[in-house]
């Protein structure tokens, strides 16, 4: 899914991402500061620029499919604490440009924009101008370009966290449930997939989960909709693919609550084969305390594969 190519001309190499300039670092190890560091999901690790650097005009290049861009997520400086986060220069501003890969393997611009973050800790999601990426058979490169920074209290240099593009979300492909935790004999794990509303899953509440996959798709997000308020209902979830786990509480609705899938390589959606969805805390239920009900697991996915 990600196109490697041309990626030996470009400085600062790494899988699914490149960055113009980064830090150095010999005593734990030498991409330590590179590209990965900011699409790996964690907090604790950043893309971090030489101390000479002049941060503006410094750029992440990601690799992406047959995709269209609809927002961009930054978490703009070292995210792992106040301390750090205000220590170095955090990105304030970016020019997003997005290019495509002709039949001639050449990559040809195909759309340019802007977005800009308050000089605060934590993710942050900017809805930006969609720009169509690639064509049936190739996709592209997202360039981000660094173009104004808020400087750092005790390090001129840029480090940040996490960067995410957030593609649109195309495509609501049936899910295939592979294995439940547990299943009354009257409604089976199957009956979420089914697309019917009448059916539905009941399980132990205790250590319950569900294993899924769409074949194909690029999954993206996750829902679950309860049965009612006499059975339990999902709390609080952990939804893991590929080593990647992201945790969310939900609301007590009897409606779908969306909840994203961990991306691989920089983008929603980058993530492949079976998914896991573990429901770690739930809203007791009425009549059925104990025993978990789910009408319906829904997906949604980036992209078609095939």
């Amino acid at each position: 899914m990600i196109l490697a190519v041309a990626l030996a001309l470009l400085p600062a190499a790494h899988a699914g991402a490149v960055v113009s300039e980064f830090k150095a670092e010999s005593r734990q190890g030498a991409n330590t500061y590179n590209a990965q560091a900011a699409i790996d999901g964690k907090l604790d690790t950043v893309w971090q620029l030489p101390g000479e650097s002049k941060n503006v005009g410094e750029y992440i290049i990601l690799d992406v499919p047959k995709t269209t861009l609809d927002k961009v997520a930054m978490v703009i400086g070292w995210g792992d604490s106040e301390e750090r986060f205000h220590d170095y220069a955090r990105v304030k501003s970016i020019k997003i440009e997005a290019s495509a890969y002709d039949e001639n393997n050449d990559l040809q611009p195909v759309g340019t924009t802007t977005a800009t973050f308050p000089d605060a800790m934590g993710w942050q999601v900017v809805d930006v101008e969609d720009i169509v990426i690639g064509t049936d058979l190739f996709g592209g490169k997202v360039k981000i370009t660094i173009t104004e920074v808020y400087p750092g209290k005790d390090y001129p240099n840029l480090a940040i966290s996490e960067v995410l593009l957030h593609m649109a979300e195309l495509h609501s492909p049936m899910p295939k449930i592979i294995e439940v935790s547990s299943e009354d004999s009257a409604h089976l794990g199957a009956d979420m997939g089914d697309d019917d509303d009448k059916t539905f899953w009941v399980g132990d509440a205790a250590n319950a989960s569900v294993t899924f996959q769409a074949e194909g798709f690029s999954l993206s997000s996750v829902a679950l909709k309860p049965v009612s308020k006499e059975y339990d209902r999902p709390k609080r979830v952990r939804v893991t693919a590929n080593s990647r786990s992201v945790e969310v509480d939900l609301a007590d609705k009897l409606e779908l609550q969306w909840v994203q899938i961990p991306a691989i390589v920089g983008f929603t959606g980058s993530a492949w084969g079976e998914v896991q969805l573990e429901v770690l805390e739930t809203y007791a239920g009425s009549k059925y305390p104990g025993k978990l009900g789910v009408k319906e697991l829904d997906v949604k996915a980036t992209s078609f594969e095939g």
